[in-house]
């Protein structure tokens, strides 16, 4: 099988990206990336793998700030609260007198 055969095959069918490609056929970047780029679907291709790792972002960030809020629920007890309200005490009562 031809390389570019291959590499078309590689992009479009199992969705590896030029790095993969590259290193699977003996090509360099640049020869692989140029190629592709001269296929008609290129581009729609690339732009539904954007939007793939946008949605993918998007969850991951939504799961990052789960887990920092309940790590921020977890610190914030009775305990916290009444020493930082006796701080903001002592340095009321400072000012003032």
């Amino acid at each position: 099988m031809d390389w570019r055969e291959r590499a078309r095959q590689l992009f479009f069918d199992e969705k590896k990206n030029i790095n993969q490609i590259a290193a699977e056929t003996g090509i360099s970047r640049q020869s692989v990336s140029g190629y592709l780029k001269t296929l008609p679907k290129y581009e729609e291709e690339k732009e539904a793998r954007k939007s793939e790792n946008r949605l993918r972002r998007k969850e991951y960030k939504r799961e990052k700030n789960r887990q920092y809020r309940e790590e921020y629920r977890n610190r914030v007890t009775a305990e916290t609260m009444r020493r930082e309200h006796d701080i903001a005490v002592m340095l009321l009562s400072h000012e003032k007198y």
